[in-house]
């Protein structure tokens, strides 16, 4: 008798659960049509406006100037200082001074962080 008791609790948890989920789901499903969406064109100028309001995603550039490295945001043409410290560029080999002179360009800030700190500590 006892098992039957706790076979009978447990499918009755089991019909619920199905019965909460499974309503949910036709709950979510109300006002959605299963038939072909209308038929769209893509208009050149749509695109054309589409892609002008993408934003460009930040690069961050590592460089010595004056005496300085500093770390850019550069987003397009504008430039923006994040951080800047003074070195002397007789410690470093020459090869990675001229390499930062040109610029090293990073996509996460933090590895730009990184060799900024690896260069001033």
């Amino acid at each position: 008798m006892k098992i039957l008791k706790n076979t009978m609790i447990v499918s009755s948890y089991v019909l619920l659960v199905a019965l909460f989920f499974g309503g949910g789901y036709a709950l979510g499903r109300i006002g959605i049509r299963n038939d072909v969406l209308p038929e769209t064109t893509m208009v050149p100028d749509t695109v054309q406006a589409v892609s002008e309001t993408v934003t460009e995603s930040p690069v961050y550039e590592l460089i010595i100037e004056d005496g300085e490295l500093r770390i850019y945001k550069c987003i397009g043409e504008n430039k923006t200082i994040i951080a800047s410290e003074k070195i002397s560029e007789n410690v470093f080999p020459r090869s990675d001074v001229e390499e930062l002179r040109k610029g090293v360009k990073f996509e996460r800030l933090e590895a730009a962080q990184q060799m900024f700190e690896n260069f001033v500590s």
